[in-house]
């Protein structure tokens, strides 16, 4: 949350809407083209205003009483004529919130000692008022009435669940270190055999290689949804590719001799410096919160998973931190400081020859020997971001509420001080972190701060796959390649490009693959391991490609497959070409299934198309020999082809490139009806706003149909609530936070929306069919109208803020008049359904009067009160008379919400001399329904009705005696 973030709304006391920057991905690698003019692409526009605006939430829209601090009282010594000092000094210290020790040497007396606190002497005579009533409970009274509205806080991908970090001590072996070592670790859910994060690169070379600039100890951040005992660390180790004739991996895993002779250090430094490409070498799974199961191969041993619930330490409430004790995975004692666990991992398994991920767990997998060594980690729990308000509060201090008080890492992370990191920009991809908390990442940037809670974040996979929509601008394509089978051994490793056409092998590639190490920027090319003297190569390498904003057919992944002699030479050695292999994006990218390929023997110009494929030569008789797969991460384009058709027309007709009538984008339209749920949500927030500007400006036929098309989203969205809420939460968290016009970049939504909602409303009065999509409006109605109030107030802050003298309130907007008849038409024919539908008994009704009611208390802070008092009259007229008792509930709800406002009493009639309107409603009804009305209304406003304005209002009803009758 940013409280000062917020360059409009209105003066005086504070802002009205508040700008919260939403966390991100800067780090994040895109084509350039994002940053730049987006005017041809307009549906690219949409997705990247969408993604990258700050939230707009209007502060004021769910009343903001409940933040007024109770009035402290001292404590007042009333002497009566049957009382004496000290009794009444007992009474009130007993009545102290904050009960402090005494003695009776601390009370004072009338015995002529002296009193030792001079703010409890002042005597006040006999007591004035009787006992205090209890204090109103604002939360309370507001949940009785029907129904109320409840604010949702902002969603994020990453604001609930699990946090953890992990970071890399250290490496070491019993032969001695003199090789780099480089690593990867991922969460990693054993018994799917899935992998639900991005790698996290690590390094540890030897002492005599290690450069000052490059970070010792990197950290990862995970996040997880909940603890699970199939949850893992997958940890999996390279080394430079073995000399043929060589020093071999064995030296690791062997009894004796246990240290490297002088001759095979040296041989190893020599050859590791000048080797480039890596090998298999070693893996390990650590569970995270299983405690239960015994050590096995590629396990831990029960008390080794370090989240494990029941092997939690205790930290005291002073915020001292005490050490707790763990047990390392090889049985060895490990040990804690503040809220991270050390674990010593010894039962790393050397790996016999190359492997996918998939096959680390094949019970005919060759038995694997363990690795004389130890790698240290410190794994550690954070508490996840939230950026409302109910974890930093007005004062701005931090609440923990989404902590388990049970749990003591949270008790102990709720004593630390984060800093200001915890708002700081998050990443997608795993990074490079420094001891002293900088980011030496690829992209070049630092981080400054808290290293403890500045760490960047690894990408998780489960955000493509949840019901919720996407929030953050992320656009990559994770290519793991499998397998590749030949029938002669080789020391195979492949080179990854992407090509943005097949015109010319020589041309470069586009710089577009993420490095492993610490570097600059985007690389033209990315390798794999090698898989040594294999017929059937394995690969475990995942590759992260950068994809351009706008395919092409010609987009395309090139595979180029090398061979390399491991012999001992005086420079690097150098790889040999034996074919290559190429992928479309725009077929391949979207599939999560296992794609075959197969692999040519030189490239040719036109190697994609028809006519070059047939001057190709390729290997093993042109069989598919080379496996792997993809997983497409983006939030920019679609897997979906409806939304992505939906999309390609919105372009065409927003740029004139379609015929008038837009019968294509008609069709694209209505198609969205048939997109499966995920995926429409997902996208949910760029369709809603580009639904809502063809409604603004498209057209009689595409208002219609973009109205019909989005009532049966939001009908849909609605329908598959997890917690069955009237409210749905998204939908809540796109009209509170996500819907805005982007700084006037957008035109007003209200007019179109009322325009085509008010035709269809008449339509329906007039007794046409509408189909049972108009029931689907009314139940949304609460949607459409929050939108309506949020647009106005986003214009009336836009037109008034800038020309206002500091410390003023934005004065209310003029409606337009044809906009303002055409709501009240609206309103008036909603009103009708209220009022059929009650007679029915239909709990719809309810609903859509307390919508319609909060509708008017929205607009009483936007536009002239006058305009408001238009809509609350046409109210009282349509339910006035002697009318059933569920009408006269829904009358007396309609004006507890109305009366819930600041402005309810001054509310004018037509004559701008009349401010009592509401008062003059009010002493219609008999004392038991002013009871429950007022139960409503907070006791200072109550004050109005009987206090202040009691003057006015027996004036009043003097002068309408006949009114009355």
């Amino acid at each position: 949350m940013d409280s000062n973030a917020s360059s409009n709304g209105n003066g005086g006391g504070g802002y009205r809407f508040r700008r919260i920057p939403r966390h991100s991905l800067p780090h994040l690698k895109l084509d350039p083209l994002l940053d730049e003019n987006l005017e041809q692409w307009p549906h690219l526009n949409e997705l990247v205003q969408c993604y990258r605006s700050d939230w707009v939430k209007d502060d004021n829209k769910y009343g903001h009483y409940e933040t007024i601090s109770p009035v402290s009282f001292e404590n007042q010594i009333f002497e009566g004529p049957d009382t004496d000092i000290e009794t009444e000094m007992q009474l009130a210290s007993a009545r102290q919130i904050k009960a402090e020790d005494a003695t009776d040497d601390d009370v004072p007396s009338s015995s002529g000692r002296q009193f030792t606190n001079a703010d409890i002497t002042k005597h006040f005579g006999q007591s004035p008022l009787p006992a205090y009533e209890p204090a109103f409970d604002w939360g309370n009274e507001r949940s009785m009435i029907f129904g109320q509205r409840i604010s949702e806080t902002t969603t994020t991908h990453y604001g609930s669940g699990l946090k953890i970090s992990v970071k890399v001590l250290s490496l070491s072996f019993q032969a001695g270190l003199v090789e780099p070592f480089y690593g990867t670790i991922c969460i990693y859910n054993r018994e799917r055999r899935e992998k639900l994060s991005e790698d996290f690169y690590f390094c540890v070379p030897p002492s005599e290689m290690q450069d000052a600039k490059v970070p010792l100890e990197p950290r990862g951040i995970f996040y997880l949804d909940a603890p699970s005992a199939s949850i893992c660390l997958l940890i999996q180790l390279e080394k430079p590719a073995t000399e043929e004739g060589g020093v071999t991996p064995s030296v690791y895993s062997r009894k004796e001799p246990v240290h490297l002779t002088e001759r095979e250090r040296q041989k190893l430094q020599v050859w590791s410096r000048i080797m480039p490409y890596r090998e298999s070498f070693a893996w390990a799974i650590v569970p995270l919160f299983d405690n239960s199961i015994g050590a096995a191969s590629g396990g831990s041993a029960s008390p080794s998973s370090p989240l494990a619930p029941g092997i939690s330490g205790s930290t005291s409430h002073e915020g001292v931190f005490e050490p707790i004790a763990k047990i390392t995975s090889d049985g060895k004692l490990g040990y804690s400081s503040g809220s991270s666990v050390i674990v010593e991992i010894s039962n790393l398994n050397k790996v016999k020859e190359s492997y996918t991920e998939e096959s680390l767990q094949d019970p005919k997998r060759k038995v694997h020997k363990p690795v004389k060594g130890v790698l240290k980690l410190e794994i550690e729990k954070h508490q996840t971001v939230h950026t409302e308000l109910e974890n930093v509060s007005e004062s701005g201090s931090v609440t923990n509420d989404f902590l388990d008080p049970a749990d003591p890492i949270a008790d102990i992370l709720s004593s630390k001080s984060p800093g200001n990191c915890l708002d700081g920009p998050q990443s997608s991809n795993s990074k490079w972190i420094s001891s002293d908390g900088k980011d030496v990442s690829g992209n070049g940037s630092n981080t400054q701060g808290n290293p403890d809670f500045c760490a960047d974040d690894a990408f998780d996979f489960r955000t493509t796959m949840r019901n919720e929509p996407f929030l953050q601008l992320f656009h990559c394509l994770y290519v793991y390649p499998l397998t590749v089978s030949l029938s002669r051994k080789r020391n195979l490793f492949i080179r990854v490009e992407l090509r943005k056409d097949d015109a010319d092998a020589r041309r470069q590639p586009l710089e577009a693959m993420y490095p492993r190490e610490h570097g600059s920027s985007l690389q033209k090319c990315a390798h794999t391991q090698v898989a040594v003297g294999a017929r059937v190569a394995c690969y475990h390498d995942e590759i992260k490609v950068s994809l351009p904003a706008v395919w092409t057919p010609l987009h395309h992944l090139l595979f180029t497959f090398f061979h390399v002699d491991l012999q001992t030479k005086l420079e690097a050695p150098k790889p040999v070409v034996i074919g290559y292999a190429s992928l479309p994006l725009s077929t391949h990218a979207q599939l999560r299934s296992e794609i075959s390929l197969p692999i040519m023997r030189e490239l040719v110009p036109h190697y994609l198309q028809d006519s070059g494929k047939e001057r190709l030569d390729y290997l093993e008789d042109g069989k598919s020999i080379f496996k792997l797969r993809l997983r497409l991460c983006s939030s920019v384009y679609p897997i979906n082809e409806r939304i992505r058709d939906f999309f390609l027309e919105y372009d065409r007709h927003t740029l004139r490139t379609s015929p008038p009538w837009g019968s294509e984008l008609l069709e694209a339209i209505n198609s969205l009806k048939n997109v499966d749920s995920t995926a429409l949500l997902q996208f949910l927030h760029p369709i809603l706003n580009m639904l809502l500007h063809l409604i603004g400006n498209g057209g009689e036929t595409l208002q219609v149909a973009a109205f019909r098309a989005m009532v049966n989203i939001l009908t849909r969205v609605q329908q598959e609530s997890v917690d069955d809420a009237e409210r749905n939460r998204s939908l809540v968290n796109y009209v509170d936070y996500a819907f805005d016009d982007f700084g006037g970049r957008q035109p007003p939504v209200y007019p179109g929306l009322s325009t085509v909602w008010g035709s269809l409303a008449r339509s329906k009065a007039k007794g046409y069919r509408v189909g049972p999509v108009y029931d689907d409006v009314l139940a949304m109605a609460w949607f459409f109208l929050e939108l309506i109030v949020k647009s106005m107030a986003l214009e009336q802050t836009r037109l008034f803020y800038h020309s206002l003298p500091l410390d003023e309130d934005v004065p209310p907007m003029q409606l337009k008049e044809g906009v303002f008849r055409c709501i009240m038409q609206l309103y008036d024919c909603l009103l009708t359904e209220v009022h059929e539908r009650c007679k029915k008994g239909l709990s719809l009704a309810k609903r859509l009067n307390s919508s319609l009611a909060f509708f008017c208390y929205d607009l009483l802070s936007v536009i002239e009160p006058r305009q408001v008092f238009e809509l609350v009259s046409l109210y009282l007229d349509k339910f006035s008379g002697v009318c059933q008792s569920v009408l006269h509930d829904c009358k007396l709800i309609f004006l507890q919400i109305i009366c819930d406002h600041d402005l309810f009493v001054e509310m004018p009639g037509r004559d701008p001399s009349d401010r009592y309107f509401i008062l003059l409603v009010f002493v219609r009804f008999t004392p038991s329904q002013r009871k429950f009305l007022l139960n409503g209304v907070p006791l200072w406003r109550t004050s109005l009705f009987i206090g202040e304005n009691l003057y006015n209002l027996n004036v009043f009803l003097n002068n309408n005696v006949g009114f009355l009758l």
